[in-house]
């Protein structure tokens, strides 16, 4: 028969697993973009975009099923407050999740520090894509206005097919 208590213990250990390994997957997802963006892949930026997509939802579950186990063992109480918990707890289980939540905040560094130099990576060719849609609406004689909103609008551009002459 399966105590109670080792059975939200189990839930946990499970959640944070899966945590662990969905991180990790992002992690690499973000390495294939940077390697993407440097040899300008744009299929494979489109695939990496969709799957970080997908392992963001999976994250975003998964942080709620740890969330929800966590506050099934020690109750509605305050992060700090949890961490006290399982440093007091002499459970080795306990020593575990501790040891599973320290390498998920690494992982989530790690994620940050390569989300961070991805953008960058990003910015000049975003830049470079406005300059050259500026460039095109000038030569049409036609660029983006703001509107009362503060929204930018772009006016309809003539083609060919709507000119008469």
């Amino acid at each position: 028969m399966n105590h109670p208590q080792s059975a939200k213990w189990e839930r946990l250990l499970k959640a944070l697993a899966e945590a662990q390994a969905a991180f990790q997957q992002y992690g690499v997802l973000l390495f294939q973009e940077a390697h993407s963006l440097r040899i300008m892949d744009q299929p494979k930026l489109v695939e990496v975009n969709s799957q970080k997509e997908q392992v963001l939802n999976s994250m975003r579950r998964l942080e709620k099923q740890v969330e929800g186990a966590l506050h099934q063992l020690v109750g509605d109480v305050a992060q700090e407050t949890i961490w006290t918990w399982l440093k007091a707890n002499p459970d080795p289980q306990a020593q575990t999740v501790q040891s599973m939540l320290i390498d998920l905040r690494r992982l989530a560094r790690l994620i940050q520090e390569q989300g961070k130099k991805n953008e960058s990576a990003i910015r000049p060719i975003y830049h470079r894509v406005c300059e050259a849609i500026q460039v095109m609406y000038t030569g049409l004689g036609t660029g983006p206005v703001y509107q009362g909103s503060g929204t930018l609008y772009f006016p309809s551009v003539p083609s060919s097919v709507y000119l008469q002459g």
